[in-house]
C-alpha cells in the first residue's frame, strides 16, 4: 500500500530498512559496472589478432573494472554489516552466522585482490607490441579470482537468509517479534511542573532581542528558575552564549560587563574584518572549485565510457565537415531497442498489471514483484534512454550550428576549445566560477527581499529578477554548461583515437578523486566550518579572573554532552534543528523535515507519533561516531547547525529555495551538517566506547575519516532526494520546522513556558505562533488557546501590548485522570506602548524596526542596541504585569 513499509508498520527498524537498502544499492553499482564491462570484452574477442584494434576497449575495461572491484568490496562489506546486524536480532546461531558471513566477506576482498592482480598484468600486455590481442584472461588466475568471488557471494547470501526473519522462520521455525514500537517515550515530560524557556530565530536581530530579554529574566530570577532554554537559530546563540558565560560568571551579559562591550564589537560577526573576508571568500571558493571538479570527473568518466560505445556501435562516425549520426547502423533496430529497453519493460509491467486486475484479482505478492521490477527498469531506462538517444541527438544538432570555414571556425569547436585545457579551456572555467558566484549574490538579495512591496517599475523588475528569474537562471547555467562539456567530451572520444588512448587523462581524474576524498568531505566544502568558527568566536566568552572578557579557544572542544548540562542550578541548554527528509511513509506532503534536537543526555530526531522509537540516542556516544575527534557535536557546531538558514534543503521552506537548490549545491553556499542518522546504532550499551591503546585508536580514526560524507550526499543537497532511511542525515536550521521553539518546549510538558519570539512576521500576522499551534496539534496532539488580538496594530498608531498569555492542554495518558496544562508566556518583538525615546527616535529612523530582514546579519552598535533595548523593555512589560508575575511566582 502507498506509504507504507516494513519501516512505518514496525517489522523492521529504520536501521534494518536503511542497512538493506544501502546493501543493494552498492550491489546494483556493482552489476551496473559489470553489464557496461559486457560491449568492451565483446569488442576485445570479436578483434582477435589485432592488437591496435582491442586495446582501447580493452584498457577501457580494465578502467571500468577498477571502480567494479571497489563496488563489489563495498558490496560484501556492507553485506557483512547487515548480518551483524541482523544477528542482533536472531535467537539462533548467531556468532556462528556472523562467523560465517565473516569468512565470507573475507573470500570477497581475497578474489578483489586477485582481481587488482589480474588487471595489472593485463593492462601491461596490452601495451606490449606482441601485435596479438589479449583476450582479458589470465588463464588460471582467472578462475581462481572467479571461484573465490563466487563462494563469498554464495556465503554472505546463505547468511544474509539465515539471519532474517524469513530464514529464522523457514530453518529454526522461530517467529521473531516485530522489532520497533511506536510507543510514547517516558521521557517527554522531563521538564514537567518547570519552567522552560524558549529563544526564537531570526539571525542578529533575534540573537539581540533575546539578549535583552534574557538579561530581564535574569535579573527578575526567572532564568535561575528555568529548567530549560531552548534556542533556535538567532535565539539559539545567545542562548548559548548565555549558558556557557555561566561557568565563569553568575551574571552573564549584565549590563557594563565586560563581555555585553566586546559583544558591541561583534555585532558583525560574519564578516568582521578584511581577513574574515578573505576567509570567506575562500570558503567559498575552495567548495565551488572542488564540486566543479568532481562534477568534471563524473562527466569526463560518463563520456568516455559513452564515446567509445557510441563509435563502437557505429551510431556515430566521423566526417568532413560535421559528425554523422546514425540511428540504425547496418540497417539494424538493435541500438534503438538497447536505448528504450528498460523503458519498454516498465511499460510492459504496468500493463501486465492492468490487464490482471481486468479478469481477476492479482496476488499482493505478485502486484509486489511487477511493481518493483517495473520500478527498477523505470529509474535505470530514464538515464539510459537520455545518454543513448539524447547525446547522439545533441551531437547531431551541434554538427548543425553555422561556422565552416577555416578563420571562422565552427560553433562546435569554439565550444570543444572552451572545455579544453591547452585553449581556453581555463578561462571559461574561471568565468564559470565568476558568474555563479555572482548569481548567488543576486539569488542571496532576492531572498532576503523576498515578500517585500517593490514601490516603482524599476524596483519591481528588480525584485522579480532577483527573486524569480536569477534562481533559474543559475541552474539553467549549470545545466547547459554540463550537457555541453558532455557532449563535445563525448563526440571527442567518439571520432578522435587520440582521445581514446590517453590513458594519462585516467591518472589524473583518479589522483584528483583520491585527493579529494582524503583531503576534504561534504561537511569541510561547505560553509559549515567559516560559520561555526565565526559564530563561537563572537559569542562565546568567558570571564577570567583579572576580570576580563575573552573568546574560548574555538579548538577547545565544548562537547555538547559537557557543556549543554545545567550550571551552577541553573537550566540545562537544548538547541533545536531539523533533519530534511522526504519520505512520504513520515513526513507529510511538503513538510519535508522531522525535528532534531541537541540536548546533553540524548540527542537525535523527536518527531510525532508516527515515527517508531529509536530516533534518540545517547548524546556522548553519538559525539564519538560522528567524529573520532569529537568536533561534530559540540556547543558552537549546534549552535551554527540550527542557524543553518542558507542551504539547499530547508524543510518546511523547500517550496522557496527549490530553484535555487542545485546552484546553492554547487557554488557551496551550505550551511546544513550531515550527521549520523540517530536511527542506526541505536543500542543499549554504548556503540562507539572510548577506544583504550594504539591500534584501537588508529583503527577508529582511520574508519571516522573514511565514513566522512562525500560527493554522494552532495548529489542529495542538489536533487533533494535525502531519507530516513539513509545513513547520515542533513540537518538544518530549526527554523525550518518550528522558528520558536515552542512545540519542543510543549513536547518537554513544562508548567510554565516563556517565548521570545523575535520571528520576521508580517504586521499583525503572527505566522510563526499560528504554525507553531497548528504543528503541536498536529503532531502531538497539544490544544493551544492563546489570542495574539492584543499585540495586533491595525488601525491603531501602535499596538496595546507586545505580550500574550494562553494555555496548552497535553492529551489524556492512560492512567490520567485530568489533562496536563502547560501556561504560554509569549512575548512578541513588536513596537508597543510607550517606549523610551532612543527607542522612538531609532524607530522614526528605521522604518523596517523592529522587523529588519534576517538576510542582513550586519548591523552597528545602534542597531543590536535598539533591539537588545528593546527585548528588554517588552519582556519588563510582561513580567511587571500582576497576573503574570503572580502566576510565575507560583511556580
Amino acid at each position: 500500500m502507498l506509504g507504507e513499509s516494513d519501516g512505518t508498520t514496525g517489522n523492521a527498524t529504520i536501521e534494518q530498512v536503511g542497512r538493506r537498502r544501502t546493501f543493494t544499492t552498492t550491489l546494483q553499482l556493482a552489476l551496473i559496472l559489470a553489464v557496461v564491462q559486457w560491449p568492451m570484452r565483446a569488442a576485445v574477442h570479436d578483434a582477435a589478432g589485432s592488437a591496435i584494434a582491442c586495446e582501447v576497449p580493452g584498457r577501457l575495461s580494465l578502467l571500468v573494472d577498477a571502480m567494479f572491484i571497489m563496488a563489489y568490496v563495498y558490496a560484501a562489506f556492507r553485506a557483512y554489516k547487515y548480518v551483524k546486524f541482523l544477528t542482533r536480532q536472531s535467537l539462533l546461531n548467531r556468532e556462528s552466522w556472523l562467523g560465517i558471513a565473516t569468512i565470507g566477506s573475507w573470500l570477497v576482498f581475497g578474489a578483489a585482490g586477485l582481481d587488482v592482480v589480474e588487471d595489472v598484468r593485463l593492462w601491461s600486455e596490452f601495451g606490449a607490441s606482441t601485435g596479438a590481442c589479449t583476450d582479458l584472461s589470465t588463464g588460471w588466475l582467472t578462475w581462481l579470482m572467479r571461484a573465490v568471488a563466487l563462494a563469498g557471494a554464495l556465503v554472505l547470501a546463505v547468511s544474509l537468509f539465515a539471519t532474517s526473519r524469513l530464514g529464522q522462520r523457514k530453518l529454526y521455525g522461530v517467529r521473531l517479534d516485530p522489532p520497533a514500537t511506536f510507543k510514547r517515550p517516558t521521557d517527554d515530560g522531563k521538564d514537567s511542573g518547570r519552567l522552560v524557556i524558549a529563544c526564537s530565530g531570526g539571525g542578529i536581530r533575534s540573537a539581540s532581542f533575546c539578549l535583552g530579554a534574557l538579561q530581564l529574566l535574569r535579573e527578575r530570577g526567572l532564568y535561575d528558575k528555568a529548567s530549560t532554554v531552548i534556542g533556535v537559530s538567532g535565539g539559539g546563540y545567545m542562548a548559548a552564549a548565555f549558558h556557557v558565560l555561566r561557568r565563569t560568571c553568575t551574571d552573564p551579559f549584565s549590563p557594563g560587563s565586560p563581555e555585553l562591550a566586546r559583544l558591541r564589537r561583534q555585532t558583525r560577526y560574519l564578516l568582521s574584518g578584511g581577513r574574515a573576508m578573505f576567509r570567506a571568500a575562500l570558503s567559498v571558493l575552495f567548495g565551488l572549485v572542488v564540486n566543479l571538479l568532481l562534477i568534471g570527473i563524473m562527466l569526463r568518466a560518463i563520456a568516455w565510457v559513452l564515446g567509445w560505445f557510441l563509435a563502437d556501435q557505429q551510431v556515430i562516425l566521423p566526417g568532413y565537415s560535421e559528425i554523422r549520426v546514425d540511428w540504425r547502423p547496418n540497417d539494424s533496430w538493435f541500438f534503438v531497442g538497447l536505448s528504450v529497453g528498460l523503458l519498454a519493460v516498465s511499460a510492459a509491467m504496468f500493463v501486465i498489471e492492468k490487464v490482471w486486475d481486468r479478469w481477476a484479482r492479482m496476488p499482493d505478492a505478485v502486484r509486489t514483484v511487477l511493481t518493483t521490477i517495473g520500478n527498477v527498469t523505470l529509474r535505470y531506462g530514464v538515464p539510459v534512454a537520455v545518454l543513448l538517444l539524447g547525446v547522439p541527438g545533441g551531437l547531431y544538432l551541434l554538427g548543425k550550428l553555422p561556422g565552416d570555414s577555416s578563420d571562422q571556425p565552427s560553433l562546435p569547436s569554439a565550444l570543444l576549445a572552451l572545455v579544453d585545457p591547452t585553449k581556453q579551456g581555463l578561462a571559461a572555467f574561471s568565468t564559470l566560477v565568476v558568474v555563479l558566484i555572482g548569481l548567488g549574490k543576486a539569488v542571496w538579495n532576492g531572498l532576503a527581499v523576498e515578500g517585500k512591496s517593490a514601490p516603482g517599475m524599476r524596483a519591481r523588475l528588480l525584485a522579480f529578477a532577483r527573486t524569480k528569474l536569477a534562481p533559474w537562471v543559475g541552474s539553467a547555467i549549470i545545466i547547459v554548461a554540463a550537457v555541453i562539456v558532455l557532449l563535445r567530451w563525448t563526440g571527442g572520444y567518439a571520432t578522435d583515437r587520440s582521445y581514446q588512448e590517453d590513458w594519462n587523462v585516467a591518472l589524473v581524474l583518479a589522483a584528483i578523486a583520491l585527493a579529494i576524498k582524503v583531503l576534504t568531505d561534504a561537511n569541510r566544502t561547505s560553509l559549515h566550518s567559516f560559520y561555526r568558527e565565526r559564530l563561537s568566536r563572537a559569542f562565546l566568552v568567558t570571564r577570567k579572573d583579572n576580570g576580563a572578557a575573552v573568546a574560548l579557544d574555538y579548538h577547545l572542544r565544548l562537547r555538547y554532552s559537557e557543556w549543554a548540562k545545567p550550571v551552577n542550578g541553573g537550566p540545562q541548554l537544548v538547541i533545536a534543528g531539523v533533519a530534511n527528509v522526504d519520505d512520504p511513509d513520515f513526513v507529510p506532503t511538503e513538510r519535508d523535515c522531522v525535528p532534531f534536537i541537541f540536548d546533553a543526555k540524548q540527542i537525535g530526531i523527536v518527531g510525532d507519533r508516527s515515527l517508531p522509537d529509536g530516533g534518540r540516542r545517547t548524546t556522548d556516544d553519538y559525539e564519538r561516531e560522528a567524529d573520532v575527534l569529537k568536533r561534530e557535536v559540540t556547543v558552537p557546531a549546534a549552535m551554527a547547525i540550527s542557524g543553518a538558514a542558507l542551504s539547499p534543503l530547508t524543510g518546511r521552506v523547500n517550496g522557496r529555495t527549490r530553484p535555487v537548490r542545485l546552484l546553492l549545491a554547487v557554488l557551496n553556499a551550505r550551511l546544513g551538517v550531515w550527521l549520523p542518522n540517530p536511527y542506526w546504532n541505536n543500542r543499549a550499551e554504548p556503540a562507539f566506547p572510548e577506544q583504550h591503546g594504539f591500534v584501537p585508536k588508529v583503527r577508529r580514526y582511520i574508519g571516522s575519516v573514511i565514513d566522512k560524507p562525500g560527493p554522494y550526499r552532495l548529489l542529495h543537497e542538489a536533487v533533494g532526494s535525502p531519507s530516513m532511511y539513509e545513513r547520515r542525515i542533513y540537518v538544518t536550521d530549526g527554523g525550518h520546522y518550528d522558528n520558536l521553539g515552542l512545540v519542543e518546549a510543549l513536547r518537554r510538558k513544562p508548567a510554565q513556558v516563556i517565548v521570545i519570539d523575535a520571528s520576521n512576521d508580517a504586521e499583525d500576522r503572527f505566522t510563526a505562533l499560528a504554525e507553531a499551534i497548528a504543528t503541536a496539534r498536529m503532531d502531538h496532539g497539544i490544544q493551544i488557546d492563546i489570542d495574539p488580538a492584543p499585540m495586533i496594530r491595525g488601525s491603531k498608531p501602535r499596538a496595546d501590548r507586545a505580550w500574550t498569555y494562553g494555555i496548552a492542554t497535553h492529551p489524556l495518558k492512560d492512567g490520567e485522570e485530568k489533562q496536563y496544562k502547560t501556561e504560554i508566556f509569549f512575548v512578541k518583538a513588536v513596537l508597543a506602548g510607550q517606549l523610551g525615546w532612543d527607542l522612538e527616535q531609532y524607530a522614526v529612523e528605521h522604518s523596517d524596526f523592529p522587523r529588519r530582514t534576517t538576510g542582513d546579519q550586519f548591523y552597528d552598535e545602534w542597531d543590536f542596541e535598539a533591539y537588545r533595548a528593546l527585548g528588554y523593555a517588552l519582556t519588563q512589560s510582561l513580567t511587571d504585569h500582576h497576573r503574570v508575575a503572580a502566576r510565575l511566582a507560583d511556580l
